[in-house]
Formats: structure tokens, C-alpha cells, sequence
């Protein structure tokens, strides 16, 4: 049976593959139940849920689904929250490291111990939205000025939402890469210290910082909320930081590696794309899509030992699987709880509704009424329209 044109197997993923030291440069599994308990000194943040939806399980035909809802982090609507706060946290500590050779906790520098240093850095990013609230809320947080640089595309509500966590915005005429560029070089010009969750030569440091914040989501829903490794996991990839985040830590402290299926846009397949070819390489679209967190053209480098090694399929969705997966997660089916989610967010459920509905593909993926199947609510609404009838 010939799987569909939408789905391919990476050849690459081989079930025996070890965790290693290339993978352990980009995701460094150890250390993050501390991390959560750094977290959790901060007033606003709490582990988010892991809900159960037996009724769609039934219905798709597998044994559990879990959705890991991100629209409640930090108060803040989105998963991004984790990487941005933590970024700025670890770039401040950093500095205070340098100057006075001792370390500084994450709740010394929210109440303002040693602001002669901290309170020199400005803050930069390009963004979709997402994590330019992200970055936002952590300059604020601690105290710092920072300026988001976004896309043509990006709402006026998110741009509000930016603006409203004290930053200011900066809109380019161009795509999100467009976006990078400018904030690069404004930055360079300005001296300002960008904040990126995307890698280029020489810039590594931060991404990894912002990729390592997003683990503590992946440790919460398999080891202290499940308690059990899932079997697939489905999880939409933008230039691949929760991607690399989730597959990288589940990767390594499972003992059984669960089947990851990364999800993406059509328009903006660079995965899927990169997974052809065997190297990173562009989206075959323009990234024109409603899935803005998703809408990039091109992979982060720094990813590729994770999610190019480590993802056994790469699949897209079209943009008519998005509304359907919001209003599914809206207005759930019998007694399951009701999720709300953004059309990035509802990715990983489209990519698994598309799979479940294809007899090949659902074969191809191993799916079956035995499957603990993992997603991730990546995040709420947002501002946009409500999939609510």
C-alpha cells in the first residue's frame, strides 16, 4: 500500500540510535526537574495540563490521546513563553556571572539584585508573534527594554499583545526571514542583544537557551503527568525549536523512543523538504499561511542532529485541516474536555486527524488501538477568531 505524497519516512531514523553528544550540544536533557523548580518561584507560572480525550482516541481509532495545553502557560497564551523568559533569564545571570564570578537565581534577578549590570541590556527579536510576547514579557519581567521586530502578516492583536507587555515594535515589509534580517541588523548597529529561537554561524548560544525552556513542557507531560512514555508523539515544526525540544528530551530519557511525526504547512514544508534532501533546504511555498507560528521558509541549523536524525516521518497539512482541527479541539466529542487553540496550535491535531483518515498512513505510522499518541496545544486563540460554532 503506497503511503500518501503528504507523508514521508526519514531514512535517517533508525530505531536503535542512540541519544549522543551531537544531539546532547543541541538538547542537554539534564538538569531540567531543577529547572521546574526554578519555575516554580515564579509567581506567575504553573505546570500547564496534560488533558486525555478518550471519546477522539475512540473515534480515530487509538489506544490514548493526550494534548499538552500550552494556551495556559505563564498566563500567557503559548509555549513560547518558556523560551523567551528563560533566554533573557540566562543571558542577565550570565552577565552577572561575568562581572562578579558568582551565580544569580532566577527570582534574585526578577527582584532586582545587581540592576548596575542587568539594566544595560536591550533585547531584540523577530517574531510571528508568539515570541516576541515571549521575549517581551521577559525583558519586562526583569526589567529591560526590548524591541520586537515582525512580519507583514502578524496580527494587530498579537502586535497589541507585544506592545502591551512593554515592548516596542518594530514591522518590517517581508516575511518572517525578512523580519531576522532586520533584527539582526539593527541590533548589530545598536548594540542591542537579540533573543532568537532560530540559529545561524556563530549564534547558537541563545537558540539553545530558548529550545532548552521548551523541554520543561515535554518533561511535565511524560514524566511528572503521564508517567508513561507515549508511543507517537505529533509535533508541528516552524524552523524546528519545539520540535528539537520535545523530540531531543523524549529521546533521551525514554526508554522505548517513541515514533515522532513532525507536522507542518504545506506552504511551508522546509522539514519536509530538508528530510528529501537530506540537508537543510527551503520550504517549497512561500509560507503563506493561517498557521503564522509555523511560517517559515527555512529550518534552524542548529536542530538538524535532532529533528533531522530523530523523526522517523515528516508530514504536512493543508489549510483546510486547520479550522475543522480547532473546532474539534473546541467542541469535543462526548465528555472530553474542551481545548481552545490557535491554527498553529491545533497543527499536530490536523497532522493526526489527516493520518487516522488515511488507511495508509495509519499503517505506515504504526497506529493502532494500543497507540499512546502525545500532542501538544502549542498554543490558545490568541486573538484570532474562535473555532467555536
Amino acid at each position: 500500500m503506497t503511503t500518501p505524497p503528504w507523508l514521508a519516512p526519514n531514512p535517517r531514523a533508525k530505531r536503535n540510535l542512540e541519544f549522543g553528544s551531537e544531539q546532547q550540544r543541541v538538547i542537554n536533557p539534564n538538569g531540567i526537574p531543577e529547572l521546574c523548580e526554578d519555575l516554580r518561584k515564579c509567581p506567575a507560572h504553573k505546570p500547564t495540563p496534560l488533558y486525555e480525550l478518550p471519546a477522539l482516541a475512540e473515534r480515530l481509532g487509538v489506544g490514548e490521546i493526550r494534548v499538552k495545553d500550552e494556551s495556559q502557560r505563564f498566563g500567557f497564551g503559548a509555549f513560547k513563553a518558556l523560551g523567551g523568559v528563560l533566554a533573557v533569564y540566562n543571558e542577565l545571570s550570565g552577565a552577572i556571572g561575568e562581572a562578579h564570578h558568582r551565580s544569580a537565581s532566577f527570582e534574585q534577578v526578577m527582584q532586582g539584585q545587581d540592576r548596575d549590570i542587568t539594566s544595560q541590556y536591550v533585547f531584540a527579536t523577530a517574531s510571528s508573534g508568539n515570541h516576541g510576547r515571549s521575549v517581551a514579557a521577559g525583558a519586562k519581567l526583569f526589567g529591560n527594554r526590548c524591541v520586537v521586530f515582525l512580519p507583514k502578516f502578524t496580527s494587530a492583536a498579537k502586535e497589541a499583545a507585544i506592545r502591551a507587555r512593554g515592548a516596542e515594535v518594530i514591522r518590517v515589509d517581508g516575511d518572517y526571514d525578512t523580519a531576522v534580517a532586520e533584527c539582526r541588523r539593527q541590533s548589530e548597529r545598536n548594540g542591542w542583544t537579540i533573543i532568537s529561537d532560530t540559529s545561524w554561524e556563530d549564534y547558537e548560544r541563545v537558540p539553545k537557551s530558548v529550545m532548552r525552556g521548551y523541554t520543561v513542557l515535554a518533561h511535565e507531560a511524560a514524566v511528572d503527568q503521564w508517567g508513561v512514555a507515549p508511543s507517537h508523539v505529533f509535533v508541528q515544526a516552524g524552523v524546528g525549536g519545539l520540535a528539537a525540544a520535545v523530540i531531543g528530551y523524549l529521546w533521551a530519557v525514554c526508554d522505548r523512543r517513541p515514533i515522532f511525526v513532525v507536522v507542518e504547512p504545506a506552504s511551508a514544508d522546509c522539514w519536509f523538504q530538508s528530510n528529501l534532501a537530506g540537508k537543510p533546504m527551503l520550504a517549497s511555498g512561500n509560507a503563506d499561511t493561517v498557521m503564522g507560528g509555523l511560517a517559515c521558509r527555512e529550518i534552524s541549523p542548529l536542530t538538524w542532529p535532532v529533528v533531522g536524525e530523530a523523526t522517523d516521518w515528516f508530514m504536512t497539512i493543508e489549510e483546510d485541516d486547520v479550522m475543522p482541527a480547532r473546532h474539534l479541539f473546541a467542541n469535543p466529542l462526548e465528555n472530553d474536555p474542551a481545548i481552545e487553540s490557535g491554527p498553529s496550535g491545533c497543527a499536530g491535531l490536523a497532522g493526526l486527524v489527516r493520518a487516522c483518515t488515511d488507511e495508509a498512513a495509519f499503517k505506515a505510522l504504526g497506529l493502532d488501538r494500543q497507540s499512546r499518541v502525545l500532542l501538544i496545544n502549542s498554543e490558545g486563540n490568541l486573538g484570532e477568531t474562535p473555532a467555536q460554532s
